[in-house]
Parts: C-alpha cells; structure tokens; sequence
C-alpha cells in the first residue's frame, strides 16, 4: 500500500535547490555513490516529523541542516521539507482527511523551527503526535539503518525491548505512563502544599476572625458616623456658601466704593497739590508785578511833580489874570485832547483784547467740553474693563467654564495627587500664531496634565464615585510625544510658506513638554492656504497642516476652513486676566493724562473769564472817562469863549517851549497811567485767581478730610469682610477637604445622598462625639480583616475541596498507571508470543534453516523484562549471538523485524543500506523476502547492493554534479524490464 506519496525539499542539507521525489511503488530504491547525499533522504523524512537530536541527522547542531554553499553556490538561510501522506484508511486516527501533508521550515539566522500540518501553523508535539500513531518515530521499525540492525544484535535486552514495545503499542502508554508518573509526582507535591497552606491558614484563622468582628463594628458605627458627619458637612457648607456670597458681594461693594473714593480723593489731593504750586507761582508772579507797578507809580510822582513845577513857572511869566486863564484854558484842552485821544485808544485796545479773550475762551471751553467727553468715555471704559475683570476672576475662580469633569478635578487639585492644570492654563502663544494653534489645538485645551497613570487611575475612580463628569489626562510619564523624523522636518523646514512647527510655536514649560509634542508633535504651520496644499503633497497627506488664519489639512486629505476667529487668550484665563490688566492700565495712562489736560484747560479758562471780566470793568471805566473828558472839553470851550468871546477851536497860538515840555510830560503821565493800568488789571487778576485758588484749596482740604475718614472707614470694612470671608472660605475649603479625604466625596454628590435628616443640631453634633469617643475606644482597628478573613476562609473552603480532589486525582492516576501497566503487559506478552510464531519461519527462510525464538530476561516481571533471541543456525549451536559474523547477525536482526512486520505490519518502513553486510546470495534472499510484505507496507530502501536494486520497481538516483549539490535522477526498473521483457 502506498503510504508516502511525495517528499519536497529545499535548502535541506545538499538540496540547495527545489527537489520533489514522487512515490508511485509499494518499493523504491536510492542509490547513488557514497557522498552524493542518497541518505539525506532518510535524514528529511525524520526531521521533518519532528526529530530534534542533530547528532541523529548526523550533524553537530541544527544550523548544519541548512545549505551552506559550495564553491559555485551561495548558502541559503533556510531549510524547508514536506511530505505529503495517503490518510485514505485513517492511518493518521486523528485527521480526517485523505491526504495529510507534513511541512517543517527553519531558520538559519533566528534559529526557529515553524510546523504546518496541511498548511495549518501547528506546534512540534502536534507533529510528533501524528507520528506516533502511525508509529513513524525514531525507535520503531519506520526507520531502520545499518545502526539500528547493529545494534538490535548488540544491544542489552532491556535496550532491545524498546523495538518490541513500540511493535506492542505501548511506547504510547509508557509515555503516557510516565506522564502521569510525574503528573502524579506534582500532584503529591500539590498536596503536600495544599496541606501546608492549610495548616497556616488554619493558624491564622481564629485571629482574623476576632479582628473581623472588631472592623464590622468599627464599620457600622463609622457608616453611621459617616452619614450624620455628611449631613452635618453638607448643611454647614450651605451655610458658608450663603455667608461667603454675601460676604463677596459685601466685599466687591466696599471695593468699589472704595476705588471710587481713593479716585476721587487722590483727584482732590491732586488739584490741592496742583493749586498749591500755581499759588506758588502766583505769588512770584504778583510781587513781580507789585514791583513793577510801585516802579510805575514812581515815575507817574516824579512826572506830576516836573510837570507841577513847569506848571508853576508857567504861572510865573503870565501877564495878567484873563489873559493867563485864556492861555490856561488853551493849554488845559491841548492837555484834556491827549488825554481824550489816549483814552480813545485804550478802549479801543481793550475792546479788542476782550473780544480775543471772548475767542480764546470759547475755543478753551469748546477743548475741555470734548476733552471731559473723552474722559466720560474713558470712564465709561475703566468701568467696564474693571467688570470683565471681576467677571474672569470669578469665572477662573469657579471655573465655571470647563467641562464638569475638569472643574471638579481642578476644583478638588488639593486632594487629588499629581494634578498640574489644564493645557489652556499652561501654555501661551504670539498673537500672529493663535489661529493656527488654535484651530490645532482646541479640540484639547481642557486636557489636564498630570504626572503620572497612577494619578489618572485615582482621579478617575474620584470621578466615578461621585458621577462628577469625565476628563482627558496627558501623564507625563507615560504619554509618548509625537514626532516628526529629522530627514522629513528638513525638506519640510525648506519648503514655501513654512512658519513653524506647531510644537515650537507654542510656550509652556519645560516640565509639560512632553504634552505639547503629544498634542502637536505631528503638526505644521504655513502661510495660507496654497502653501498648506504644497506642503500636504509634500508630506503624503501624513500630517496636521494649520494655515495662519485657521483653516486645516488633516492627514488623508479632509479640509476645515471657513471664518471662525479663534482666541487662545480667550480660553486662558491667566491670559484674558492680562491681557484685560494691560488694557486697564492704558485707559488709566489715558485718564490720567485727560485729566491733567482737563486742569490746565480749566485753570486757562478761569484765567480768561478772569482776565474778561477785568477788561470790561475797565472798558466801563474808559468810557466813563471819555464823557468825563469830552465834558471838560466842553467847559473849557464854554469858559474860553466867555473869556474871551472867541472859538477856542479857531484858535491857533504858537506853543512856548515850556508848554511844549508840558505837554510832553503830560502824555508821558498819560502813557505810564495806561501802564499802570495794564499792570493793576493783572494784578487784579493774579489776586482774584489766588484767592479763589486759596478757597478752593480750603474746600479741598475740608473734602478731603472728610473723604480720608469715610475711605478710612469703608477700609476698616472691608478689611473685616476680607477677614470674615477668609474665614468662612476657610471653614468652607476645611468641610469640603474633609468630605473628599475622609469620605471621597464631592459636595454636589453628598447633598444629593444625605441619608440622615438633622431635626435638632444640638443632639446630632453631640452623637458625633459620642460615636467618635466609641470608635476610639476600639482601638486599633485592621479592615483589611474583614476581607482578610473572607479570602482566607474562602482559600481554606477551596484549598480544602482542592484537597479533596487532589486526593481523588491521585487515586485515579494510580489506577491509570496500574490499568495502563496491566494493558502494556498484556499487549506485550501478546506480541512476543505472536512474533515467535512467525519467527522460526522467517529465520529458516533468511538463513536456509536453523531456528530461533525470543526469550524474556525476567519472566516474573514481564512490563520491565528485557528480550533475548536464542538461535540456532543450520548446522550450528550458537550459546553468545556476539560469536556470529556481521552478515550473520544482520541476518538475525532482519529476521526477527521481518517477523514483527509480519504480525505488526506498519505503514512505511525506510532501510538504509541494511543489507551492506550480507553475501551476494543472502542480499537476493533478503531483496525477494523483503518484496512479500509491499503488500501492507511501502518500503524506501537506500542501498547499493545490486540484487536489492534488481527487486525495487523504481530507483532514484542521487548525484552530485556540481560539488555539494544533490540531484534525483528517477529510474522505473518495472518498465525497463517489461521493455527488455518484449525485445526478448
């Protein structure tokens, strides 16, 4: 029957190249000369079903198994063999299929083995499993070579048994045998464990038992102290989340009116100080002028008193009295015209200057009137800017903003380990990349780094127990950052519209470095939008591309774009607080800078209407002169003409000197008159400014006192609003402290599972002390106990059933063992008496007579008893087989497998040049002898003996053409001879 249909090999020893050998004949032969490599045949078939040991596949280790080259070849890293099998009478029990193909790879390089039965990955033992129930292993007549035939003759009897307990079929239960001698050995060691478990558990039991009973009185009284505390907490939270709202509305009050006040005040004290130094001022100024002014009133004297005496002297050369009044009236209306035409001018001249002062204090009011506008509206400004403040200051402190699970972590950063802040929090990017970054990295500003996975682990069952949301944490320690390769980032760097990696764009700390090169490692910042579709060529769609306005790449292709305006700073609150402070403090430069500009232009135009009303109290007074002077005119005329009955305006006498000179000195006066008034309206000015200046100052001091008291006062407040609400804030930080460590609860989820309703505090407050004072009085308490107890006394439940069972396993794999020894005798004794039936025939037919039979070594003990062969040749009494020849022990090995064949035939046998000691004649005997079993078993014979040749069907031929490299060349003997058969 043919068993073996194919063998495949490659890189197998000398099969350096593909070789396939296909078994159509019950008996193949292999021949070839020595070397060429016919036995590797052999050594393939038992490799490939499992053979380990090197030294029987005639190599020094495994790696000699793989080709190693030759002189025109390279060597190969692996040695791959398959043999496909007929499983069409189920030879192989356990597959069910007709054919079964057997393949083993190995690798030069790593070293392994891999194994496929029909192409399926299997393990080595699956292998040798199959092998075994055919009874294709290495101690079994599968393989038999000259070795082997040696050493049956040779060996001991207890080594020669192995072949008859494989004949037997009870190499399977001897293996199965010793594994339950060891699987029985472990058991007893097992057992031996289990009972010293057992005894320490049993030792330690009593213990833990008293120590579980104290920790579930420890736990039901803490379980009821615990729920009243919970309910006490969550009612003195409530309170101190009512008093610290009232007391921060109290607070932000007290602080506005104090800001508005300090504003005020320090305004007032400015204007006084401000005042103080113009008073200064003043006074230089007046006391220049009161100089200036006494100097002038000191020439008006000195010319009054040169034009008195001109005037007397006048008097002195006058001819008589109507004559010396007509010249006198001439002389006073020359004087009173100066005087007239000076005055003409000085209305004129003050008229002028009014109506300037007019538009100067027009213009000046119209500057402030749009200077305290844009005071008004810078005002209007620092409020709001001060309310978004408080507003973010409110919202960074409750971040009311975050998602519920990163609030409470953040809200709860005191009590749970390893907890730094959210990204947004951390990290701050330049104006010009915040849309990029942005649009990058807003999917993850609300992550939360945290040192450690340990630290995640806790937070999360924090989040769990008190259904407070979820969250995303980046633990340092174990988060990989991404990266992009340092060949790739070159050509990228050199590419157009490049800005930056996104990683590098953004500023955070060393420490959390890590997280952004996690979150942005893999991301790229360019121009705009055609440079972003560049670069994603460029990179193979591969990474994150970010344009400056926003607008996205993601790897494999898709966009986002549009008009959304994204701002870190928005999402930061550290960030928005700066950025608002920064605002803040600019608006107050401005107000500042407004408000001295609003002083000055208030302090001109209060010197202009000043300055206005003194022109028009001396335009009053010109004028009131001009009519004065123009009615002295008119008297002088009147009394000219009843002096001397003519026209004083018809009168054209000629001056003397001395009236020249007096007239002269005259307008002089008149000049230094108009000087000194000049000088008086500035002085009046300058006085009238300083004395409103002076009661101003008076009513700023007075203010201002008033205002320090009241500012004094509202300080006083809010420093006891500070302190209540310190305090409370602590007692309320303290209660809620103590709800999360003691407890591992939030607030919110506390309030929602109070399972205890205070009626009266008094006498609740008072059961706290007295459950306290009671779980004190117990002592040290180990709560481990309580599950220490349950897990030792379940250990010793299941150690004690293990117990049980391990005692049965024990039983029954010695009644397996007793079973399989009484099976293996049974089946051993069958085959040796049914082998030394066949045995006397087959050892006459191998030597032409003679006898021979096997006897046990020890009778009595039949499963250890080793086998002896007595014979006697033809025409010999042979008492010691090693006094046999070497053709002639051959001859008594091969009868007595043949005999076992021959009761136990198995499916294929290999036999590797057996015959080489045998005579020309005992080869053709053992040839023809060997042919009569083809009909239960396929036969590989690797011979070179030529009648061994003469009676196989087929010969492959192995052949070394080129050095160290085998060829199969096939020869089919029965078409050579049934072609020599038909030419004879």
């Amino acid at each position: 029957m043919l068993f073996l249909k194919r063998i495949e090999a490659f890189g197998f020893k000398s099969f350096a190249e593909p070789t396939t050998l296909n078994f159509e004949y019950e008996m193949t032969g292999v021949v070839g000369p020595n070397g060429s490599g016919k036995s590797n045949i052999n050594d393939a078939i038992r490799w490939c079903l499992g053979e380990q040991s090197s030294k029987s596949l005639r190599s020094d280790n495994m790696e000699d198994i793989v080709f190693s080259g030759s002189a025109n070849r390279s060597s190969l890293n692996m040695a791959e063999v398959t043999l496909t099998f007929n499983n069409s009478d189920r030879k192989f029990s356990s597959l069910d299929v007709n054919e079964i193909e057997i393949t083993r790879r190995y690798f030069r390089i790593s070293k392994e083995s891999e194994f496929f039965i029909n192409k399926n990955r299997v393990r080595l033992k699956d292998v040798q499993d199959i092998a075994l129930e055919t009874g294709l292993t290495k101690s079994s007549l599968a393989i038999i070579s000259q070795g082997t035939v040696n050493k049956f003759v040779e060996s001991k009897p207890d080594e020669r048994r192995e072949l008859f307990d494989e004949a037997a079929g009870i190499a399977k239960y001897k293996k199965r045998k010793l594994e339950s001698i060891r699987k029985l050995a472990r058991t007893q060691e097992n057992l031996d464990r289990l009972n010293d478990i057992m005894n320490e558990i049993e030792r330690k039991l009593p213990s833990l038992k008293n120590q579980s009973e104290k920790a579930k009185i420890y736990k039901e009284k803490f379980e009821k102290l615990k729920n009243i505390e919970i309910a006490i907490l969550v009612k003195d939270i409530e309170i101190y989340q009512q008093k610290l709202v009232s007391l921060n509305q109290q607070k932000l009050e007290l602080k506005n009116n104090i800001i508005d006040l300090s504003r005020v005040t320090q305004a007032e004290e400015e204007e006084f100080n401000q005042i103080s130094k113009q008073n200064y001022k003043s006074e230089r100024e007046i006391i220049k002028l009161n100089d200036e002014f006494t100097s002038i009133i000191e020439k008006i004297g000195n010319l009054k008193v040169q034009k008195l005496a001109l005037e007397n002297q006048q008097k002195s050369i006058s001819t008589g009295n109507d004559e010396f009044k007509a010249d006198q009236l001439l002389s006073e209306n020359k004087k009173l015209k100066l005087n007239l035409d000076s005055e003409n001018q000085k209305l004129s001249k003050l008229t002028l200057d009014n109506d300037q002062l007019n538009q100067e204090l027009l213009k000046t009011n119209q500057e402030l009137d749009s200077k305290n506008e844009s005071l008004g509206q810078i005002n209007r400004g620092i409020a709001k800017l001060e309310s978004s403040l408080e507003t973010i200051r409110q919202k960074q402190a409750s971040n009311e903003d975050l998602f519920d699970g990163v609030k409470s972590v953040l809200n709860n950063k005191n009590n749970l380990p390893g907890v730094y802040g959210t990204v947004q929090d951390l990290i701050s990017v330049e104006k010009i990349h915040e849309q990029a970054i942005g649009s990058l990295i807003q999917a993850s500003l609300q992550n939360i780094i945290i040192d450690s996975g340990e630290s995640a682990k806790e937070i999360i069952r924090f989040l769990k127990v008190n259904k407070a949301g979820y969250a995303t944490f980046l633990p340092i320690d174990t988060i990989k950052p991404n990266f992009i390769a340092d060949d790739q980032k070159f050509i990228i760097q050199k590419a157009n519209g490049f800005v930056g990696f996104a990683s590098d764009l953004v500023k955070i700390d060393a420490k959390f470095k890590k997280a952004i090169d996690y979150i942005l490692g893999t991301s790229i910042v360019v121009s705009n939008f055609d440079c972003a579709r560049e670069m994603a060529k460029l990179v193979n769609y591969r990474l994150h591309i970010s344009t400056l306005d926003g607008e996205r790449i993601l790897p494999n292709g898709a966009i986002v774009g549009g008009s959304r305006r994204i701002k870190i700073t928005s999402l930061n609150n550290a960030s928005m607080i700066k950025e608002v402070e920064e605002k803040l403090f600019t608006l107050n430069e401005e107000q500042k800078t407004t408000n001295e500009l609003i002083k000055v232009l208030k302090t001109s135009s209060d010197k202009l209407r000043e300055e206005i009303s003194q022109k028009l109290s001396y335009i009053g007074a010109s004028r009131k002169n001009i009519e004065i002077i123009n009615q002295d005119i008119e008297d002088a005329k009147r009394e000219y003409r009843i002096i001397t009955g003519k026209d004083i305006e018809n009168q054209n006498s000629v001056m003397s000197t001395l009236e020249e000179e007096i007239l002269e000195i005259t307008q002089e006066i008149i000049d230094a008159d108009n000087l000194k008034e000049e000088m008086q309206q500035k002085l009046n000015v300058s006085r009238s400014l300083k004395d409103k200046s002076l009661e101003r100052q008076n009513s700023l001091n007075e203010s201002a006192n008033e205002k320090r008291k009241l500012l004094a006062a509202l300080k006083e407040k809010e420093f006891e609003s500070k302190r209540d609400a310190a305090l409370i804030s602590e007692k309320l930080n303290s209660a809620s402290n103590r709800l999360v460590q003691n407890y591992g609860i939030t607030f919110d989820t506390a309030s929602e599972n109070i399972q205890v309703e205070i009626t009266n505090e008094e006498d609740t407050r008072r059961e706290v002390m007295d459950l306290s004072n009671e779980i004190k009085n117990l002592g040290h308490v180990n709560l481990d106990a309580i599950d220490s107890f349950e897990e030792e006394n379940d250990r010793y439940e299941f150690y004690l059933k293990e117990t049980n069972d391990v005692q049965t396993s024990i039983k029954n794999l010695e009644e397996a063992i007793l079973n399989m020894d009484n099976q293996m005798v049974i089946q051993f004794k069958k085959v040796i008496s049914e082998v030394n039936l066949a045995l006397p025939e087959t050892f006459a037919t191998l030597f032409g007579g003679g006898t021979a039979k096997l006897i046990y070594t020890d009778p009595e003990d039949l499963l250890n008893s080793g086998i002896d062969i007595k014979i006697n040749p033809p025409g010999k009494k042979i008492n010691n087989i090693n006094l046999l020849s070497g053709g002639e022990k051959s001859m008594v090995a091969l009868s007595v497998l043949f005999s076992i064949l021959k009761v136990r035939p198995i499916p294929m046998v290999i036999l590797d040049e057996v015959e080489a000691p045998l005579d020309q004649a005992n080869v053709e005997r053992f040839a023809k002898y060997l042919k009569s079993f083809t009909a239960n078993t396929q036969f590989i014979v690797v011979t070179h003996r030529t009648g061994t040749m003469e009676n196989c069907e087929v010969l492959f031929g192995a052949t070394m053409e080129a050095k160290g490299i085998t060829k199969i060349v096939q020869i089919k003997l029965v078409e050579a001879k049934n072609l020599i058969s038909n030419q004879e």
